[in-house]
């Protein structure tokens, strides 16, 4: 083989290993998953509850499925309920992609539930707090996902290369339209200024005529004032009062959100009337109801540490606010 042949065919070599290398850069390895796991224990049974995000980072409007698992030892009868979510914040727009399913795993049950996530913000925005409500020997308990946080970066990348050096800006003539545009635009300005001027003149006698009443406070902010109250004194009230008072801030709530008499009904009839209401959501309808079985049961029963069991009813609590309508 001659050297100018050699050198070709070294050449071409050279060019094809480039070509492969430049198309394995361009090519997706698929995005990167981001996993935040926890361990929970429910009685004596084990839980392990995982979150996970992919893409692991996204951009302005990207979907991100968000994957939240719990893994339950086998043959305790545990069941998994309801997932509670809690509001989410104004960057974040946050839907169901399909049911939760179940499935038996190596260890145990795996229930899961798959969540489409777009976030209109740079930047880190925290997820929505989520927990499951698992029932077992006749008892209802919530266990808590770890918190997650969805990482938005911007859309477009930065430019490369030289950009041509700034001369200054160009101030061309002005011709007879601008000067006409010019004319009017001050002739409005000046009439701007006139009703400016004599609308702040009369705003005094205004005022004087009219008599203004407070906005009324929203009944989400009541509800939450109470659940704040009652957390305060949580170490000082006994079980059953502290239980009567969450049971009633909730009741007070649904009738001033939905227009039903709750605190005039038990639960089994203001779970009919609940279904009843149309306007009503179904997951605000399983949240109310939840709680407020929860707070029955723990109203009379024992347990280890009264104190958390409390605290995690209370967090409950606060999950129904804004999802009844």
């Amino acid at each position: 083989m001659s050297p100018t042949d050699r050198f070709v065919q070294d050449r071409a070599s050279l060019v094809a290993i480039l070509a492969i290398v430049a198309l394995a850069g361009c090519a997706r390895s698929g995005a990167p998953q981001r996993v935040v796991e926890r361990a929970e224990t429910l009685g004596k049974t084990p839980v392990r509850l995982r979150s996970e995000l992919k893409p692991a980072r996204a951009t302005l409007g990207d979907r991100v499925t968000w994957r939240l698992t719990a893994s339950i030892e086998s043959g305790t009868g545990a069941k998994p309920e309801s997932l509670l979510l809690g509001a989410s914040p104004p960057s974040m727009e946050l839907e169901a992609m399909r049911p939760p399913t179940e499935r038996s795993g190596p260890r145990g049950l795996v229930w899961s539930r798959e969540l489409l996530l777009r976030g209109f913000d740079l930047g880190p925005i925290e997820l929505p707090a989520a927990a499951l409500s698992v029932s077992a020997a006749g008892k209802t308990d919530t266990l808590e996902f770890p918190r997650d946080t969805l990482f938005v970066d911007s859309l477009t990348q930065s430019s490369n290369g030289a950009l041509r050096p700034d001369r200054g800006p160009i101030t061309p003539p002005l011709r007879p339209l601008d000067a006409a545009v010019l004319a009017i635009a001050a002739v409005l300005a000046i009439a701007a200024v006139v009703l400016l001027i004599r609308w702040i003149r009369g705003r005094g006698k205004r005022k004087a005529r009219e008599i203004q009443a407070p906005a009324p406070e929203p009944p989400e902010t009541k509800f939450l004032e109470a659940l704040d109250e009652l957390e305060a004194e949580l170490g000082k009230l006994p079980r059953d009062v502290f239980y009567d008072r969450l049971s009633h801030a909730l009741r007070v709530y649904v009738r001033s959100v939905t227009g039903i008499q709750a605190p005039d009904l038990t639960t089994t009839e203001l779970e009919r009337e609940l279904q009843r209401e149309a306007r009503v959501r179904a997951e605000g309808t399983e949240a109310v109801l939840t709680t407020l079985r929860r707070a029955d049961l723990a109203k009379f029963g024992k347990f280890e540490d009264a104190e958390s069991e409390a605290k995690s009813i209370l967090r409950q609590a606060r999950s129904v606010s804004g999802r009844l309508l």
